[in-house]
């Protein structure tokens, strides 16, 4: 995994040790999870593929495309469910992927870059943004439960709003 660079926001010379504890596994489970999305999105462009050669409409659903549709949500929930607390799993397993995948923006930057801001020992707050897209930018917080660190919700935010809101999947 190439680094990633982080920078420092509003934090506490005594909290930033904890940016070096807490992001590298964030990031390698956002590149995992976006790893996830492009197989599934290949997958899924390959049978759409075989579907219109067999005659078959793009907006019919086959067995082939609901079992993938159940492998995403399965795997992907095998991969987040042990990082998150029950909130950001209330909402299920993804429900979409595309071309781009969710994070590509972050793995396929030059210097990829992530920002830290913790103000307490409760919460820490990482967070990227997506400069091609009108600036959009994802927000993790996370919180420690017991010996770790789970990420307790997701917000995103679009271009230069300071209004954060919910983000549903990891």
């Amino acid at each position: 995994m190439e680094a990633v660079r982080i920078v420092m926001q509003d934090t506490p010379e005594k909290f930033q040790p904890l940016a070096e504890a807490l992001v590298p596994p964030l990031v390698e489970l956002l590149r995992q999870r976006n790893e996830l999305e492009r197989e599934i999105c290949t997958r899924s462009l390959k049978l759409r593929e075989e579907q219109a050669a067999a005659g078959i409409s793009p907006h019919q659903s086959t067995p082939a495309e609901e079992s993938l549709w159940e492998e995403y949500r399965r795997r992907y929930l095998e991969l987040v469910a042990p990082r998150c607390t029950e909130k950001p799993l209330r909402w299920g397993a993804a429900r979409s992927f595309g071309k781009p995948a969710k994070y590509d923006y972050l793995f396929g930057a030059p210097e990829p870059t992530v920002y830290f801001t913790m103000k307490s020992a409760k919460k820490a707050l990482v967070s990227t943004e997506n400069p091609i897209s009108y600036s959009y930018r994802y927000r993790f917080i996370l919180r420690p439960f017991g010996d770790e660190w789970k990420i307790d919700g997701a917000e995103c935010a679009f271009g230069g709003q300071e209004a954060w809101g919910v983000e549903h999947t990891i």
